[in-house]
């Protein structure tokens, strides 16, 4: 395995700072004192810095530097109703491909549930993402897949970084769509069309969650 490189450690120094809210929304980034902290030229951290504005973490403004980027609630449900389409395609792709599948996804479902009943929400996020990329694994579209997980990870980095809360209170409606794409998923000759339409509602419904918060972003 490749050791990291300095640009690595920067960015990942900065984007954990970010994500624990120990940078906020709007503040400066000096790249000198991050280089120092981490021990090494500024040269790396501006690199790092670039990434991060790739994934709309950082603003960065010419001759002025870099803050913490806001993060707007139509962006985030811009990337949410992209997934739709990308998840939707991906899951109806998935049908029929292969037998194993509908049970390994009941299975998982089984261990959200205990993770729900257990209240450990880390484990639920993890068990979550395992249970949609068995789906889009099986799927057979490697480009597809790629860039799912793209976009999920700029979903994940967008939320944990503003005030939208997921986890538990989506829970069980989630384990409940879960149990009726298992369902379609299972039938002898599964439908496309139905599956893709249910696997897009899936993910609407986690937009029209945010739209119903009483906290919006910024």
């Amino acid at each position: 395995m490749a050791h990291p490189t300095k640009k690595d450690l920067a960015y990942d120094f900065i984007k954990r700072r970010i994500l624990e809210k120990r940078l906020l929304p709007g503040q400066r980034i000096t790249a000198s004192q991050i280089a120092e902290e981490i021990g090494t030229s500024v040269l790396p951290v501006r690199e790092a810095l670039l990434s991060l504005e790739a994934e709309r973490l950082v603003s960065i403004t010419p001759y002025v530097g870099a803050v913490v980027a806001w993060v707007s609630h139509d962006e985030v449900l811009e990337v949410i109703s992209l997934l739709a389409v990308l998840e939707g395609y991906g899951t109806s792709q998935a049908a029929g491909r292969s037998k194993q599948l509908p049970r390994q996804l009941a299975t998982i479902n089984q261990k959200l549930r205990a993770a729900m009943q257990q209240e450990m929400w880390s484990w639920f996020i993890d068990l979550n993402r395992e249970f949609h990329f068995a789906i889009f694994e099986a799927s057979g579209n490697g480009v597809l897949l790629e860039n799912i997980r793209v976009f999920w990870s700029q979903l994940d980095t967008m939320l944990a970084s503003t005030s939208f809360h997921l986890v538990p209170n989506r829970a069980e409606e989630d384990l409940r769509e879960h149990d009726e794409l298992i369902r379609l998923l299972s039938e002898p000759q599964p439908d496309p069309l139905a599956i893709e339409l249910v696997a897009r509602a899936h993910r609407m419904r986690t937009a029209a969650y945010l739209e119903r918060q009483a906290q919006p972003v910024v």
